[in-house]
């Protein structure tokens, strides 16, 4: 009895009035870390309990991160589902990762409700220069200088300054710190980030991106079809595994098995390592590439090396997918 009892009023308020408390909840933090928090900033009584409880309901990995007006005056469990859904929140953290597009980032901070998606959408249907990006973009769309990281963004604000925040965090760790180089390419600044989405999009492990950017710049100058799948996906609208030859037929100007040269626009938000790869590809004759099963690429210069290629990658996809059935049980 005593124990239930002890066990209640570590799960009750601490305070009868509301009394808020700033507290901040780093990105990335679990139960155990926020109820450090909590405890320590004086609202809840116990750390433990709190962590015990979200793995108990199943929502320790669910709590927002970000800056919280909490009041003293809440239970355990009312904190908690405070917590997953945001609420007395004035600030959320939110990662946008690497190889996203606007409309993957306007979910993704739909989901967070930080953003209405058809607003962000809106906001970033506009030329760069609109939010202080002096580049000669010729296109009503920021797709591609929405940096990719880690923001602190307040939860009410409109999309506009949301879009404003990304690019301008793009051209501090992309534009002004690489002018040099951009300068220096033979490409202008906007075809380069077309270049670095493709290289984000198709590359899978960190080594293959300046080989990528060297086979795209290859083909460019023998004026070959890129023949990229990552734009085919672009211009479907949808991820798939495995594309197919009705896909090869998309009447897209980002089909670039079908029309010759770059894409009119970024496939995707590419990040700091991909742009480096486009600005400094590797030097190589190479042609050609195929994805292994474990995400690293062969590159080879001819047709007649790189089927050879598309042979020994389709057999090491047989002996894993031969392997993953065998170890079922």
């Amino acid at each position: 009895m005593g124990a239930f009892w002890y066990a209640n009023y570590l799960m009750s308020p601490i305070s009868d009035t509301p009394s808020p408390v700033t507290v901040e909840i780093p990105a990335g933090a679990g139960a155990s870390k926020i109820g450090e928090r909590l405890q320590k900033a004086g609202v809840i009584r116990s750390g433990l309990a709190f962590t015990i409880m979200a793995r108990l309901l199943g929502e320790s990995s669910d709590m927002k991160s970000g800056e919280y007006r909490l009041p003293r005056n809440l239970g355990v469990v009312e904190l908690i589902n405070q917590l997953v859904q945001g609420t007395n929140a004035e600030s959320q953290w939110v990662t946008i990762p690497e190889g996203k597009t606007l409309r993957q980032i306007a979910n993704l901070l739909d989901e967070d409700r930080l953003a209405r998606k058809d607003d962000f959408l809106r906001a970033a249907h506009r030329s760069p220069s609109v939010y202080g990006l002096d580049l000669p973009v010729r296109r009503s769309s920021v797709e591609g200088y929405l940096m990719p990281d880690t923001y602190k963004l307040p939860v009410k604000t409109n999309e506009r300054k949301i879009v404003a925040r990304l690019v301008s965090n793009w051209k501090n760790k992309v534009w002004s710190p690489n002018r040099a180089l951009f300068a220096k390419s033979d490409l202008p600044p906007d075809k380069v980030v077309i270049l670095a989405s493709m290289i984000e999009r198709e590359a899978r492990v960190p080594q293959d991106r300046p080989l990528i950017s060297s086979v795209i710049r290859n083909r460019l100058k023998k004026k070959m079809k890129l023949q990229i799948d990552a734009t085919i996906l672009y211009a479907l609208g949808q991820h798939k595994n495995l594309v197919t030859f009705k896909d090869l037929k998309v009447d897209s100007l980002f089909n670039t098995y079908k029309y010759p040269g770059l894409p009119p626009a970024p496939i995707c938000n590419p990040g700091l390592a991909s742009i480096e790869a486009a600005l400094q590809p590797a030097r190589s004759e190479y042609l050609y590439y195929v994805a292994k099963p474990d995400g690293s690429h062969i590159f080879t210069r001819t047709g007649q090396e790189h089927a050879a290629a598309v042979a020994k990658a389709r057999a090491l996809r047989q002996q894993a997918s031969a392997g993953d059935t065998a170890k079922q049980p």
